[in-house]
């Protein structure tokens, strides 16, 4: 049946992996009882009328790459440059109200900045930058973009319009250094294992903030920097409550499925690597500021057409990595799974055609009473069009994020943590990334 279910044409559904000792807060809630009061449509059994031109996980994919959803979730932001402890700055995206066009025109540019920034973009001035704090309690939330995306995205947009229209929640989007249109001003880029940037971002909304709770999404390659982070912090962690969607759990795994066929291979490989190619390309001039990899730009960078091509040449020794699987290795983000102590809802689609589905890793789920699965039979990656065309996952997780901002975070009920039995802690090597020689500049 389970079978049958999955391979109904246009039908998606929702296989649950739950934890084998269900958490429970204040001795009242669970995250099972939330999902299934607030988002039915993650709960064990849902089922989804899915969009009937596609209705494979390749359709899902590519629908998602190629429409742009321009004229819809029209989102407004100001960029705060974000100074990181390590060096270098990170751009972060806040969601704002839509500014009128007969406003003037703002000049500000900030020092290091200087690429033109798309339409409804500003930069916060000093002077805004002065009042960004506040003593208020809203619920925010932090959006992680994929590989070499950014807050412009449609699936990026989708959500913050949603969550933050709908829910009232405040929303930034933190992007990865050198994406959507902002400036590296060092000789180094991010990986899936790369959790600092994320960490000077709540220290910094920590800051501004204090009063605020904070919740994290992460998607795709910003899933696993997000379950990375979730995991390195452990009890530290000042996220209320995260969810990660599409995550490559295991990256060596989805290095494997990514080349096994030939779509895999010569399309989606080959697109993401083009991507990373031309983002180090608007880069160059501060990227060969490192010699090292400089001769590495000069000798491979014209010449590299797969995804881990990329990682191999550029990747791997940016970070102080041998090879690009030694870094897949360490920066598989299920290895951090048992030390994550933030309620989490992961989503998957079983039809991912980049992640693919046999690194899911359904053990650890169960063994770690703070996390959930919901692996959907049909989505694709990041694509999960519904019937009508719209994200099936969008609205259903932004109410399940206010539901648990309402019921769990503003009542204060704690996890019981008395009544359940929490994963070991790991003890393998370089816990923390900071462990791992990262090159010198």
């Amino acid at each position: 049946m389970d079978w049958l279910l999955h391979n109904l044409p246009f039908y998606s559904h929702v296989r649950q992996t739950r934890p084998l000792e269900p958490l429970k807060f204040g001795g009242k809630l669970d995250l099972l009882g939330l999902i299934d009061k607030y988002s039915p449509e993650f709960s064990h059994g849902a089922m989804a009328l899915f969009h009937p031109l596609y209705f494979t996980g390749h359709f899902q994919t590519v629908a998602a790459a190629l429409k742009t959803f321009e004229n819809i979730d029209q989102v407004y932001y100001k960029r705060l440059v974000l100074d990181c402890s390590g060096g270098g700055e990170a751009a972060v995206d806040f969601r704002v109200e839509p500014w009128s066009p007969e406003d003037p025109q703002p000049t500000y540019v900030p020092p290091n900045q200087t690429r033109k920034l798309q339409p409804r973009y500003r930069f916060f001035t000093p002077s805004e930058l002065q009042q960004l704090s506040s003593e208020d309690a809203k619920p925010m939330m932090i959006i992680l973009h994929g590989l070499t995306g950014g807050s412009h995205e449609a699936y990026v947009r989708g959500l913050v319009n949603t969550i933050a229209t709908k829910y009232s929640f405040e929303v930034c989007v933190l992007n990865s250094r050198g994406c959507s249109e902002s400036c590296i001003t060092t000789p180094q880029l991010y990986n899936g294992a790369w959790t600092d940037d994320i960490r000077d971002l709540v220290k910094k909304l920590r800051g501004l903030y204090p009063n605020r709770k904070l919740y994290l999404v992460g998607i795709s390659l910003g899933a696993s920097i997000a379950a990375n982070y979730l995991g390195q912090e452990g009890s530290d962690c000042e996220i209320e409550c995260a969810a990660v969607l599409g995550n490559p759990w295991d990256l060596c795994n989805s290095s494997y499925h990514l080349n096994r066929s030939l779509i895999g291979h010569y399309i989606y490989g080959s697109k993401l690597c083009q991507s990373l190619v031309k983002l180090v390309a608007n880069n160059l001039e501060t990227l060969k500021k490192d010699p090292y990899m400089a001769k590495l730009y000069a000798e491979k960078l014209n010449k590299v057409e797969r995804l881990e091509e990329f990682d191999q040449y550029f990747t791997a020794p940016m970070f102080g990595f041998n090879t690009s699987y030694e870094y897949y290795r360490y920066g598989t983000s299920s290895n951090r799974l048992p030390q994550i102590r933030t309620p989490l809802l992961a989503i998957s689609a079983s039809d991912d055609p980049i992640v693919g589905q046999e690194s899911l890793p359904y053990r650890e789920i169960e063994a770690n009473p703070f996390t959930v699965l919901v692996e959907s039979s049909k989505g694709g990656h990041i694509a999960w069009f519904d019937a009508k065309g719209d994200r099936w996952y969008q609205d259903p997780l932004c109410r399940f994020f206010s539901a648990y901002h309402n019921e769990i975070a503003m009542s204060n009920l704690r996890p019981d943590l008395a009544s359940v039995t929490l994963p070991h802690r790991n003890k393998f090597k370089g816990d923390r990334y900071v462990d791992a020689t990262v090159r010198d500049y």
